[in-house]
């Protein structure tokens, strides 16, 4: 009686050890089959990112570049500006010498 008592409970014990253990291992697979769907994703999002980092460091080498013509250009306008109303000056000099030697010819 007590070894059929054994035998039974060993039985039952058994059985309670096998489907938990499928259950387990059914588990596991459903649990590593979404980690793997994860890590795609996740490597997905992370060549996006790059691809994006890259546009990124790109778009801001053309934006310094950008910045530096338009400085270089700014500067030589200002230079031009400059040279503009200094020839302007000498051009109010010599039509104003221009008018005086008019006037002194006019008054030989």
């Amino acid at each position: 009686m007590d070894n059929v008592l054994l035998v039974a409970i060993f039985g039952i014990l058994a059985l309670y050890f096998f489907s938990t253990m499928t259950v387990y291992k059914s588990m596991y697979k459903k649990i590593k089959e979404e980690k793997d769907l994860a890590n795609v994703a996740k490597d997905s999002r992370d060549k996006e990112i790059i691809k994006y980092e890259n546009r990124l460091k790109s778009a801001i080498e053309t934006i310094k570049d950008t910045e530096d013509n338009l400085t270089k250009a700014r500067d030589e306008i200002q230079k031009l500006k400059q040279i503009n109303s200094e020839v302007k000056r000498r051009n109010e000099l010599l039509q104003e010498r221009v008018d005086e030697l008019y006037s002194s010819v006019g008054m030989i």
